[in-house]
């Protein structure tokens, strides 16, 4: 099955606390981190050396891999980045946001998505467990999984998670 796996970088957490002394829990659309797809803007990367990229999407695959930056190394630990990700449960429209790929004759563009998984980082560093969220297409139901346990839960606690990793599947 053809799928294009898309690594995207969070915006760094706020360092200091609120009024109420509380650190403030950021949040950002998942459009403002998929610009870096835009083949326009530029990221620095540290692949033995820091190098400067851009990104662009050249072919549209039938499934598409969200993957959060959400660790980073300081010295001698791991910081979770704990920022919230708003993202759309059905229909995630790539061409409104990234430019993509002129579609070949007698094609039809098809940039239009659907989450069908959507995997959660839960616990801090060295202590993490995951959960993931399903669709049962079928039923348009979603399911909470954890080791054993299986729930039903409603489409709206999906996006209330620290999502991890998202499947979206082109919608036909």
């Amino acid at each position: 099955m053809p799928f294009l796996i898309v690594g995207l970088d969070l915006p760094p957490p706020p360092l200091f606390k609120d009024v109420m002394e509380k650190y403030i829990i950021p949040q950002v659309p998942l459009f403002n981190i998929l610009k870096k797809f835009d083949g326009e803007s530029v990221t620095e990367v540290v692949r033995p050396c820091v190098a400067r990229m851009r990104y662009c999407v050249t072919k549209l695959p039938q499934y598409l891999i969200l993957h959060m930056w959400r660790f980073t190394r300081n010295n001698f630990f791991i910081d979770l980045n704990p920022t919230l990700v708003n993202f759309p449960v059905k229909n995630l429209e790539l061409k409104d946001y990234i430019p993509l790929p002129s579609p070949k004759e007698n094609e039809k563009l098809r940039s239009k998505y659907v989450l069908i998984a959507n995997i959660v980082h839960d616990g801090k560093p060295g202590e993490e467990f995951y959960r993931v969220f399903v669709q049962r297409k079928s039923e348009e139901l979603w399911y909470e999984m954890q080791d054993l346990h299986v729930a039903e839960t409603l489409p709206q606690m999906v996006a209330l998670s620290e999502a991890y990793m998202q499947i979206y599947e082109q919608h036909q």
